[in-house]
């Protein structure tokens, strides 16, 4: 059973715990979560998505079974959310009420038949990971190419997951090889090997991700500062997917009990 919990980090500039405190929890099966960047919390399970506010009220809620269960959510664009439905080749952009703009998107349409990753690249472009082909494609908001590169590593190379900083960065995570970082418009930066990720959260200069019920920030390296990794005093048992948001952390566990967090 997965539940999702919420607690509050307290003076956690550098993310380490002096309290924590549960604010608020929710024992229905979600899949997945993620927030928007004014702090709304997105969670989908089945072909439901469900948001809430920073602090746990339930806010709006959006299903449309036609196009199957949901496999991603991305709310980096507030305007522009992104839902992507692999089974049916099927993207849909979602306004900030939940209302579709514009219809579907069908990738089948475009030929593209085995893409099993979907995010915003920014309020007018969306990239796309092409498992069959190993492409990372980049296109606009009607599915046209506007760039593709394929990815040629030694072995296998399956991501379950890709995240993008708009007009900055994009990372692709494979559990066995670890994170792929590439710039915005596709060409390969570095690979971070680093086997038994199970989830990630990018920003611009730093990678949290998670490995054996264990949260860690990897800096990513520039001319002026060197790459360093770090544990984030944070132990959850069972965790299986976080957000953090400021000072919040969200996260999904696949216990069969509630976790609980005490001052």
């Amino acid at each position: 059973m997965k539940h999702l919990i919420s607690i509050i980090i307290i003076f956690s500039v550098a993310l380490s715990v002096s309290a924590q405190e549960r604010l608020f929890f929710t024992d229905k099966l979600y899949e997945s979560v993620t927030t928007d960047l004014q702090g709304n919390v997105f969670l989908s399970m089945g072909s439901t998505l469900d948001t809430y506010t920073a602090d746990g009220i339930k806010r709006l809620n959006y299903s449309d079974p036609t196009w199957g269960n949901i496999s991603r959510v991305d709310a980096g664009i507030a305007s522009k959310i992104l839902v992507f439905y692999q089974e049916s080749g099927t993207i849909l952009l979602l306004n900030n009420e939940l209302s579709p703009i514009n219809g579907s998107l069908s990738l089948f349409d475009k030929g593209l038949m085995t893409v099993s990753l979907a995010a915003m690249g920014n309020p007018n472009k969306i990239v796309l990971y092409d498992e069959a082909n190993q492409d990372l494609i980049i296109t606009d908001l009607s599915l046209n190419l506007l760039s593709q590169t394929h990815i040629t590593f030694p072995g296998e190379f399956h991501p379950t997951d890709m995240q993008v900083v708009p007009e900055h960065r994009i990372a692709l995570l494979d559990t066995l090889c670890g994170i792929c970082l590439f710039d915005f418009f596709g060409t390969f930066e570095k690979m971070i090997p680093i086997p038994g990720i199970q989830a990630m959260q990018l920003s611009k200069d730093q990678i949290i991700y998670l490995k054996n019920s264990t949260l860690y920030r990897y800096r990513i390296p520039t001319e002026s500062s060197p790459m360093s990794i770090e544990t984030i005093d944070i132990k959850i048992p069972n965790i299986t997917q976080f957000r953090f948001f400021q000072d919040k952390l969200y996260y999904i566990d696949d216990s069969d009990h509630p976790l609980w967090f005490k001052q």
